[in-house]
């Protein structure tokens, strides 16, 4: 039930409301995956805090986004009001956002950094929160005064600022650099569910930066605003442990297609460059010369391409010697019965890559 009353708040805000109005309406289809993928780890792993945050995230900013559609509807008075709450919920999602990374993929605190960068990102949490409600400043939506505005408290507000922006971006560095440090100490597993994350978050970075070079009303818009859905997909993954292993065949296969359609891309380009110096300009034969030119080559350079890339990020097709080598070096010596079971059904994922595994241990009587 929440999580189709946060997509009802998220869909309310992309039909009506400030954001349409300002050309934005696409902007809360970015947030829908979040209460879906909370409500999916919630089920698959009930004990998982990372679950109850993700939904959490889309719970709040629904109740944000419908409030917002509403604002446009009503008085003044009721608006500056509304505008006041939806501001300060929008403030929670963002920051939640930074302490799932910080407590990754467990939901708890692995350690004194974590539980200081957790703490610190609650305590920065609620001051955004009291610096929204106390802003002197107008509402960016209606133009209208802050109906609890405390001039006399301005300093305390600073985090509503863009200088007090700052310190949420470098409290996210923290965040990212700590996750960084847990993904080098992690093994089996764990790293596994770090490896779907860094792939989400490095998705979504790069077709948000590939929109930036898109024109204003373009389908490419709706491209890298659906690229939000790739951190909180990855996350449902990493901690549902739904086909966890397929991260290397994902990131090969990614890696691959982008630089086939590159390279594919460039053939076409130059073959139409090349003809159009010996055929009339923009002459339907040099078209459709380097078009077909481009699709003859499709297939050998998809297949030289895979191997090269299979070659690089998918090693355990092709180092099922050397994995046995280290299980057998780490074997030497161990006695301790769920450290051999754990390495060994890593070493069986890492050669085999099965869509399952279960292991049958026979209790000596």
């Amino acid at each position: 039930m929440v999580a189709l009353a946060s997509i009802g708040g998220i869909v309310s805000g992309m039909l009506r409301g400030p954001l349409v109005a300002a050309g934005d309406g696409l902007w809360p289809l970015s947030w829908v995956s979040w209460p879906v993928v909370g409500w999916v780890i919630n089920f698959r792993r009930p004990g998982n805090r990372i679950g109850t945050v993700c939904l959490t995230i889309g719970a709040v900013q629904g109740l944000a986004f419908a409030i917002q559609s509403m604002v446009l509807d009503v008085s003044s008075t009721a608006a500056a009001w509304m505008e006041l709450a939806y501001t300060v919920l929008g403030v929670v999602p963002w920051l939640a956002i930074l302490w799932l990374l910080v407590t990754f993929p467990t939901g708890g605190y692995a350690g004194r950094m974590e539980r200081f960068l957790g703490r610190a990102v609650i305590a920065l949490t609620v001051w955004a929160m009291i610096g929204f409600v106390i802003s002197p400043a107008p509402l960016a939506d209606t133009g209208l005064e802050n109906p609890l505005a405390r001039p006399s408290l301005s300093a305390l507000a600073v985090i509503a600022t863009d200088s007090g922006f700052f310190l949420v971006i470098a409290l996210g560095l923290a965040a990212i650099i700590g996750l960084f440090i847990r993904y080098a100490r992690s093994i089996g597993v764990e790293r596994q569910q770090f490896r779907w994350l860094i792939f989400g978050a490095s998705a979504f970075v790069l077709i948000a930066a590939a929109g930036q070079f898109l024109p204003e009303g373009s389908s490419g818009e709706l491209i890298w605003l659906l690229g939000g859905g790739a951190i909180p997909i990855s996350i449902g993954v990493a901690v549902a442990r739904y086909r966890l292993y397929e991260i290397d065949r994902i990131i090969s296969r990614t890696v691959s297609y982008v630089l086939v359609i590159g390279l594919l891309a460039a053939v076409l380009m130059g073959a139409l460059s090349l003809l159009t110096l010996v055929l009339p300009a923009e002459s339907p034969l040099a078209v459709a010369g380097s078009t077909l030119a481009a699709a003859a080559l499709f297939n050998p350079v998809r297949k030289r391409v895979h191997d090269a890339i299979d070659r690089r990020f998918n090693r355990s097709r092709y180092d099922a010697q050397r994995v046995l080598e280290e299980l057998s070096a780490s074997m030497r010596g161990q006695i301790d019965p769920e450290t051999v079971r754990r390495e060994w059904v890593g070493a069986v994922v890492r050669t085999m890559q099965p869509a399952s595994l279960a292991v049958w241990v026979r209790e000596r009587t």
